[in-house]
């Protein structure tokens, strides 16, 4: 066990050090990583508990890294608009010593880590690219392995099910009413719905780039891998939430080159669903169908939830109560709070628990942050609109209108990938506009110019003189 841990010691000490020299790379592996972790969960390490918390090392061995490169280059600084997270920073931070006192450090430092960390992933994404050809390459592996994801999905609902911890082998997926619903590579189906929710929207704007076809072919491939994927896993939600902003990201896109390709897009989807029928037909049309009693379910029990939070209006409970992985933790007050029939779930309810923890104050502050980064969401699409990147940046606005709706009667910034996602994308936005105007500036140095025509100095002929002939005198005869 002793030698197991200092090897991972070691391996976080060589991964550091590489991520120092190549920090955006490691931006890019963890974009790879969150999508496969809850495979490597169940199939390397054969849990579901303490391994979750891969991703967090990786984001804070990012942050130490960037945080060095700042103090070393400008190139490497923060948008402007991450400081309007200070004031729920600091509201929070002076809840800490009363939730201390009440729960423990323990719970709530799991409520700091739940709310606060995630936060400084917008200046990560901001300088995450320095390049839009680095957007397409990313991209386009992205978009390869949701190919890869969508097949492991299809493969779980067939029913090639194991629970054996093999990497060779595809763990079970989540039954629910008798239906298969796959997690996919995530350790829970509705995470690789979450995922779904960026991935198609991401697929479009992706489509929108002037790229060689081989690139285009890739996302075309992703774009058909994601449809299956929704069709497999039949998450209600992002069936709902996608059927709102893919409209929605046409509308903000406007320019008709933009549009062209959101319907190329759209023929790419058909033909997902109708390789996606052959596989979960009857199981899609069963979830479609029970959407209207569902959201019914879903609105009632919201308020209920709301009822519950709001009992505590002012500095709330306490952080981390009302936090993912507190059940594991056999905390007192979460137990308190089950004893008392409260209907709160961290699982399932993002800003009634955010209000239960910190009250109506720290809700209204976290909405400021949020009101903050799509306001200058929309500025950055407004600054593309005219180039392809319009409608990449039109296509990350309607992710994050999505998963500020769900977060009201659902978690997805709560849990990986869309708590990773949701802000690292947004960062991403906010720089769209700064590689569109560096790709303008490269563009133009490649234009070849003709070399300039030697011109011959003209030289003006001497005006004639207007002066009259003088007179010549006597004296002058003489």
């Amino acid at each position: 066990m002793a030698g197991t841990t200092m090897l991972l010691v070691a391996g976080a000490v060589l991964g550091l050090l590489a991520a120092f020299h190549y920090p955006r790379q490691a931006v890019w592996l963890l974009l790879l990583w969150v999508p496969v972790q809850g495979w490597m969960q169940l199939n390397v390490f054969n849990d579901s508990s303490a391994t979750v918390l891969i991703y967090e090392f990786l984001i804070i061995g990012i942050y130490l890294v960037f945080a060095a490169r700042w103090l070393g280059s400008p190139t490497f600084g923060p948008p402007r608009v991450i400081w309007l997270a200070l004031p729920f920073v600091v509201w929070t931070l002076l809840l800490t010593p009363r939730s201390v006192e009440e729960h423990g450090p323990l719970l709530t430092l799991v409520g700091l880590r739940t709310y606060l960390l995630p936060l400084p992933l917008v200046w990560i994404g901001y300088r995450a690219f320095e390049t839009r050809r680095q957007v397409e390459d990313v991209g386009w592996l992205i978009m390869l392995q949701l190919a890869v994801i969508a097949g492991v999905a299809a493969l779980q609902f067939a029913g090639v099910t194991s629970m054996s911890g093999s990497i060779f082998e595809v763990p079970v997926g989540f039954g629910l009413a008798g239906i298969l619903r796959p997690p996919g590579t995530f350790s829970a189906a509705g995470h690789y719905g979450m995922y779904l929710l960026l991935s198609i929207p991401l697929a479009f704007g992706l489509l929108g780039l002037g790229v060689p076809v081989w690139k285009r072919l890739g996302f075309g491939i992703g774009l058909a891998g994601a449809t299956i994927g929704l069709m497999v896993n039949t998450q209600r939600a992002t069936i709902v939430l996608l059927a709102v902003i893919l409209p929605l990201i046409l509308i903000l896109a406007r320019r008709r080159r933009a549009v062209a390709h959101a319907v190329i897009a759209l023929a790419v989807v058909a033909a997902g669903s109708v390789i996606g029928a052959q596989v979960a037909g009857q199981a899609f049309l069963f979830r479609v169908n029970s959407i209207a009693g569902d959201a019914r379910n879903t609105l009632s029990i919201s308020s209920e939830r709301y009822r519950d939070a709001l009992r505590t209006p002012l500095l709330g409970g306490g952080l981390g109560i009302a936090s993912p992985g507190v059940a594991r933790l056999f905390a007192p007050a979460f137990a308190q709070r089950t004893l008392e029939g409260m209907s709160i779930k961290p699982a399932e309810a993002f800003m009634a628990a955010l209000i239960y923890q910190t009250g109506v104050p720290g809700l209204l502050l976290f909405y400021l942050f949020i009101a903050a980064i799509m306001y200058r969401g929309l500025e950055a699409l407004r600054a593309c609109r005219r180039t392809d990147l319009g409608l990449l940046a039109a296509a990350i606005v309607g992710f994050e209108a999505a998963i500020c709706l769900q977060s009201w009667a659902y978690d997805p910034l709560h849990y990986p990938p869309s708590r990773v996602l949701f802000w690292l994308w947004a960062g991403v936005l906010l720089g769209l506009p700064r590689l569109a105007a560096t790709a303008a500036v490269q563009e133009s140095a490649a234009i070849p110019r003709r070399a300039p025509v030697p011109m011959r100095r003209l030289v003006r002929p001497p005006r004639p003189s207007t002066e009259r002939p003088r007179r010549v005198t006597s004296s002058h005869r003489r």
